[in-house]
Order: C-alpha cells, then sequence, then structure tokens
C-alpha cells in the first residue's frame, strides 16, 4: 500500500528541528502586525495552456498568540519564475512559498522550507497518485501511529476543511495536535490531487506559530501545482523515463563503446542484425541473408529504401565505411577485434597491415558480402554487438569525437532530440527507421539520487533496476511493488580462475581441494543477500549450451571439505601448501568479503594462507597477464549468446581474456573444432563436453550466475527483462496514465 512513506522518514528531522528552534522561551513574536483579509486570487495552471481559475476566499483566523507579519505569496508569472515560487522543470509541479522563508530542494526528491520567525518546518512531496492513498488514509497513518510515535502522544485531528481547487477538484487541509517533551505541538497537512498526481504539504510547529501562519499555509495548498502529465515539456503519456548516467563522449560512438545495444548507441543506430529479447537473431537493416555452404560467406541484402534520419538514403556503402572505421587503427576501438576479427582481412587493417578489410564487398546498394576467415557459426551473433553499427559518414569524418556524437544523424530507432549534462537525454522517435518504435520518447534521467523503490514510487521513473537490499523487498509477497516486480538470471558468472602454470596450481588435485572446499551458499548470503544463483557450471542458465545435469552433477560436490582434504592429501603437495595469492581487481586500500570469506575457508579446511593482490582495475586484463598470481577473481557476461563467448575467450590458451593463463592442450583442440562445427545440435554437445574437462580439471571454480531484478510500471507494456543486454525500448507501448 503506497503511503507516502517519505513524509514519514523525515517526520523525525521536522519534530525535532521545531522543538529545538522553539526552545524554553517558545516562538519568537512581533506584535504590530494584524490579519489581512485574501480576496480572490487568480490561478496559473503551468500546462502550456491559458486556463486559470479563481481561488476561493480564505477565511481570516484570530491567532491564539499575537502572530509574526504574514507574507504575501506572489502570483507565478507567466514568463519568469520569481523569487517564492519554486517550479519543477521535470514535470511542471510549483509551489508559492514566502520569499523571507529559507528553502531547500534535497537529494532526497522533497521540498524543504523553514520560517525562521516562526520555527516552523514545511515539507512538501509530489508524486503519482495511486488508488489506495487518500487524504484519509495520510491522516490515519499519522493519528493511528500517534500514541508514542516519534515522541509525540496523542495525535489527533483537531480541524478539517476542504475548499475548491481547479475546475472540478478541492484542496484538503487538516489540523492535527500532540504533545512531546510536554509541549504541545501541531502538523498542518495539507492534500490535492490533480492530473494523476498527489501533492502533500506537511507542516509542523508550535500551534501559536501554525496558527499564526494558517493563512500562509492555506494559500500554499490553495496556490499550489501537483504538476502535469509532462516532463520537460513533454507529453507524459508519450514518455518513457528511465534513470541513467552521464556517458562519456566515446561510449556515444559505436566503434568505441564497450556496452551492449541496450545502451545509448542501441537507440541511435542499428546493425544488420539485432537481438531479440528471447536471445535470438533477427533481421534489422538487413532484410535476410544467404550462407555458402562451407559457412564462409555471408550475402546480406539490406531492407528497401533505408535512410538515415535526415533523410539520405542508407545503403550498403555505409555499412562498409562503418566496418572499415570501426577497423582503422586511429579509431582506438578495444571491441572490433574480438566482435569482427573473424572477417577475412580485418584485423590486418585492424594491426595498421592494410588499407581495406579484403572480406568486405558492396555488390550493389541493398547488397553486402562478407567473406570469414573460417566458417564462424556464431557470426551473425557477434554482429548483433554495436561495434558493427552503422553511421553516416557525412555526419563522422573528419570530426572531432564531441563535434558529432552530440548531433548523430541516427541510423537506428531513436534520434538525440535534446540533452544537459548530468540532467538529461531525451530520445526521440525515428520515423526515417524502417520499423518505428511504438513509443514516441525515451527520457533518461541522469546522475539521480535516491532509492530506486523511491522513485519508483514517486513515479519519478517507470523502469527500476534493483541492487540486492532492495530486490530482497520487493520479492516479499507482501510488498506493494511485489506485483512490478520482474527477475531473470542474467548471462554472467563469478568465477576464480587458476592458473595451472604456476605451481602448486600445476597439480590438478590441489586445484579440486581448493574448488571443494568453498562454501558457494555462504558467500551468495554474504555478497547478494542470496539473491543471486549459486553457480556450479561455468555456462549460465539461459546460455545455448548449458547442461543442468551437469549442474546437477557439480552442484552434489560442492563445500565437501572431506573429499576436498582428501584431494589435497593426495596431491603431490599433501605435506602443506605454500602461501597462495589471489588477484583481483582494485587498489591497495580496496577490502573483498568474498575473498577474505574464501581466504578463510581454505585456511581452516586446508590450512593454507592465503592473500589477495589487488591490480590497477583500468587496464586489469592487461595487468593480471603480467602479474597474475595463482589464482585470478574474475566475472564473465556474455556479449553474444554463444557458449564460444565464455568457453572459447576465458580457457583457450590464445584468448587475450584468458586472464588466469589457464592452459590444457585438450580443451585447445576441442575449442578449435567447435568454432567450425556447422551442425547446430553437435556443436552445442562439443561444448558441453569442453565444459566437463574444464570442471573435472579445475580450470576455475564458478561462485555465482547474476540474477537481474527490476520493478516496471503498469503503464508499460512489452517489457521483458533479458539474460543480457538487448534493444528492448522500441518494442515497448505506453498505456495513458489514468486508463484502465
Amino acid at each position: 500500500m503506497k503511503i507516502r512513506v517519505l513524509v514519514f522518514s523525515i517526520l523525525a528531522l521536522l519534530l525535532g528541528l521545531a522543538a529545538c528552534q522553539a526552545g524554553e522561551d517558545g516562538p519568537r513574536l512581533v506584535s504590530d502586525w494584524q490579519p489581512t483579509a485574501v480576496g480572490t486570487r487568480p490561478l496559473r495552471i503551468p500546462d502550456d495552456t491559458s486556463q486559470t481559475v479563481n481561488l476561493p476566499e480564505v477565511p481570516t483566523r484570530e491567532p491564539t498568540v499575537t502572530p509574526v507579519a504574514d507574507v504575501v505569496i506572489p502570483t507565478m508569472a507567466p514568463t519568469a519564475v520569481p523569487v517564492g515560487v519554486y517550479v519543477r522543470e521535470l514535470d511542471g509541479f510549483t509551489l508559492h512559498y514566502p520569499p523571507a522563508w529559507e528553502f531547500e530542494e534535497t537529494e532526497m526528491g522533497y521540498l524543504r522550507l523553514d520560517d525562521p520567525q516562526m520555527d516552523i518546518v514545511v515539507i512538501a512531496t509530489s508524486e503519482y497518485a495511486d488508488e489506495e492513498t487518500t487524504f484519509a488514509t495520510i491522516k490515519e497513518n499519522f493519528t493511528s501511529a500517534g500514541n508514542g510515535f516519534l515522541g509525540v502522544g496523542n495525535l489527533h485531528v483537531v480541524s478539517e476543511e476542504e475548499i475548491p481547487y481547479g475546475t472540478e477538484g478541492s484542496a484538503q487541509m487538516a489540523l492535527l495536535e500532540g504533545d512531546g517533551a510536554g509541549e504541545a505541538f501541531q502538523i498542518y497537512l495539507g492534500y490535492i490531487e490533480e492530473n494523476a498526481r498527489a501533492l502533500t504539504i506537511v507542516a509542523v510547529g508550535k500551534p501559536g506559530s501554525i496558527a499564526a501562519r494558517r493563512t500562509t499555509l492555506d494559500l500554499m495548498v490553495a496556490q499550489a501545482f501537483p504538476g502535469g502529465d509532462r516532463l520537460l515539456g513533454y507529453d507524459r503519456n508519450e514518455t518513457l523515463v528511465l534513470q541513467g548516467s552521464e556517458p562519456l563522449p566515446r561510449s556515444l560512438d559505436p566503434a568505441q563503446q564497450t556496452g551492449s545495444a541496450a545502451d545509448f548507441v542501441g537507440l541511435l543506430y542499428s546493425g544488420l542484425v539485432r537481438l531479440s529479447p528471447e536471445m535470438q537473431v533477427v533481421p534489422d537493416l538487413a532484410e535476410r541473408w544467404d550462407v555458402s555452404t562451407d559457412g564462409t560467406v555471408y550475402t546480406f541484402t539490406l531492407g528497401a529504401d533505408l535512410a538515415f534520419a535526415d533523410g539520405r538514403p542508407l545503403t550498403a556503402a555505409d555499412v562498409q565505411y562503418s566496418w572499415e572505421r570501426a577497423a582503422d587503427p586511429d579509431t582506438n576501438s578495444t571491441t572490433a577485434d574480438t566482435y569482427m576479427g573473424d572477417i577475412l582481412g580485418f584485423r590486418e587493417k585492424l594491426q595498421g597491415e592494410a588499407d581495406t578489410i579484403r572480406g568486405v564487398r558492396v555488390v550493389d546498394d541493398r547488397t553486402l558480402e562478407v567473406t570469414l576467415d573460417r566458417p564462424k557459426p556464431y557470426f551473425l551473433a557477434k554482429l548483433t554487438y554495436p561495434v558493427s553499427f552503422v553511421l553516416d559518414s557525412n555526419s563522422v569524418a573528419d570530426k572531432d569525437l564531441e563535434d558529432w556524437v552530440y548531433e548523430p544523424n541516427a541510423s537506428g530507432p531513436y534520434v538525440l532530440a535534446d540533452r544537459s549534462e548530468n540532467e538529461y537525454f531525451v530520445f526521440e522517435r525515428n520515423d526515417k527507421y524502417h520499423a518505428p518504435s511504438a513509443l514516441p520518447r525515451v527520457v533518461f534521467l541522469l546522475s539521480r539520487i535516491g532509492n530506486p523503490i523511491s522513485l519508483f514510487e514517486a513515479g519519478e521513473v517507470d523502469v527500476a533496476y534493483l541492487g540486492a537490499v532492495d530486490s530482497l523487498e520487493v520479492r516479499q509477497p507482501s510488498h506493494q511493488f511485489h506485483e512490478n516486480w520482474q527477475t531473470n538470471t542474467s548471462l554472467c558468472t563469478t568465477l576464480l580462475q587458476f592458473n595451472n602454470t604456476l605451481p602448486p596450481m600445476d597439480d590438478p588435485l590441489v586445484r579440486q581441494a581448493l574448488a571443494l572446499s568453498v562454501d558457494k551458499e555462504k558467500l551468495n548470503d554474504l555478497l547478494a543477500e542470496g539473491t543471486n544463483l549459486v553457480a556450479s557450471t561455468i555456462l549460465p542458465p539461459g546460455m545455448p549450451g548449458f547442461d543442468a545435469e551437469l549442474a546437477e552433477e557439480q552442484s552434489a560436490n560442492m563445500n565437501n571439505v572431506e573429499v576436498a582434504q582428501a584431494a589435497l592429501a593426495a596431491s603431490s603437495y599433501a605435506d602443506g601448501l605454500p602461501p597462495l595469492i589471489i588477484s583481483a581487481a582494485g587498489f591497495g586500500d580496496s577490502e573483498r568479503d568474498d575473498l577474505n570469506a574464501i581466504s578463510e575457508m581454505w585456511r581452516e579446511a586446508l590450512g593454507v594462507e592465503v592473500s589477495v593482490e589487488f591490480l590497477d582495475p583500468v587496464d586489469f586484463k592487461t595487468v593480471v597477464a603480467e602479474e597474475r598470481g595463482h589464482i585470478v577473481s574474475y566475472g564473465w557476461c556474455a556479449d553474444y549468446p554463444d557458449p564460444e563467448n565464455f568457453l572459447d575467450i576465458l580457457y583457450h590458451t590464445g584468448s587475450e581474456f584468458n586472464v588466469g593463463g589457464y592452459t590444457n592442450s585438450e580443451v585447445d583442440a576441442l575449442l578449435e573444432a567447435a568454432r567450425v562445427e556447422l551442425d547446430v545440435a553437435s556443436r552445442l554437445a562439443m561444448y558441453q563436453e569442453i565444459e566437463q574437462l574444464l570442471l573435472e580439471d579445475a580450470a576455475a571454480i564458478p561462485l555465482s550466475h547474476g540474477v537481474s531484478d527490476a520493478l516496471v510500471s503498469d503503464r508499460v507494456n512489452g517489457f521483458v527483462l533479458a539474460p543480457m543486454g538487448v534493444r528492448l525500448l522500441p518494442q515497448l507501448s505506453l498505456t495513458t496514465m489514468g486508463e484502465e
């Protein structure tokens, strides 16, 4: 049940501060003021309309103490925001307040105002309303908690009133009173629902202070505007709102970024193919493709009438230009070799040994022929990675990165319509894209501070991605947002990789002893509150080739100290292990609870001393190759849904991502054979055999598979929490706010 949690979370602060400010002498008083009758006032609704309504007469009250001069609240100017008026740009939430009051917009998203003369503290919040929260439920939550609540006893309603608001609505006010530390307190509540939003104003002070400011508080409520269905001036009913972070310029370049198609580049650019949420390779700019019988030549046919966002035709030559640019050493792509190095001649250009990629040929405007160095059944899956996405040479060539990434001529489903550094990015639908999105607009709010659940509750974001602690909350069936919760195992594995070229890791029995004596359940509880999936295999569930039977067999031997001790006793190091070093990404002052716990497990079970050596995380892959210890702590998430992306990249002797330095000639031979096997069933069976060999040889200790959790608004249709980053947003639609 959504009950203005924010109000209660800060009420303790308000009560404590109000009591402290009032002091023993009571509120400070000024004796030369007489109340002034408040007449009819115009109220401007800031929603890009000329609609105005008249505020009702607010009756004059006789104060119970000599009052302080009230401050007239200014009317909002039509083109500028004067002192004493707060307007939230995101949604139009407007609040008038006395200019002499101290004002603060807090990081938690609420407004705080302090009346320095009358020692009153006021907070105001505006968020999306729901059916279960009403003015009555808010009062009930204050009064039901009143006995002893924050030191305030006998909190009860003294008076209530309701006045017209807008054209058909009403503003509701109530006065609550209680006592704390032997002194009386009053809490003023104001509440408005308008445009599917609810505004709550809470003022705390001594009874005399609240009485003296009652006219001002009533006007604050009557002249407030909770906000409309607008965001940055855009219709909120046509706008999906997400959290994000300020991107580096290079992360907006498909060739230089290192994320997935779910990032900003996936909205702005497209490739020949893409991944569906079901992890299937499907057409994008290419409407079809043919593959030669030997699996080395791919002939792509582009869709008819493709165009960039400015209307310029998009042809096969643009695909060729984009790939040649990715292979250019001056582009400094760190992903081009991994994802496009299978194309004949690609690596030669990347290494500066050729001027062009000889395996890419433009046949005509709609036809591109691509030749591989060998058959690679996973080639299409690799092309779903952004490094192969298509750029407009006219808008990119001969320009500095910062001069074009913020004004891109998009080939993808969206264009960059607006941005403000560290505040927001606005993406508008690209109507020139061959399959225009059902979602007109996506706004990313950048660097938003606050708990994801709170931001979701306030309606500030439509999808909130959760960490372990928050996901534990929403997994409870009793949680108010449990029905909005989605979860899925990601294609990620956290593991320890053994350097089997360095004694004592050269003895497989030692590696097995270490693997068998790790309590993975305990680690999962320690690091992820038990929300991740304990791993018994290297391949995560959801990855093609995942072997459920192998996972079950491996699970049976997890955390088996007796078998671990027997393995060590049978090894060539039965008389004792030398000290071991775990290499991990971090700096000298880093702390790793997981590695400390594992070290203690090994010390207790096997009597071995273990130390952690932290290496530069910025270039960890390069540094660890030169300075790796006996074991390397590493995590890997799939970039395309193929077991080659895990097993070959992590464990082939020649792979740059083989950070553990593991080497095994039998495994290498099988990996090389699986690369070129064209029969799907046979190929997956080969990877299952490879993984079994790796686990039997204790090449690594898989610790956990990541789990993703998110809250998804009821108004978002078609959202799927995919196991890896896919370009999902163009497939979504929105239900208009207020619709059933």
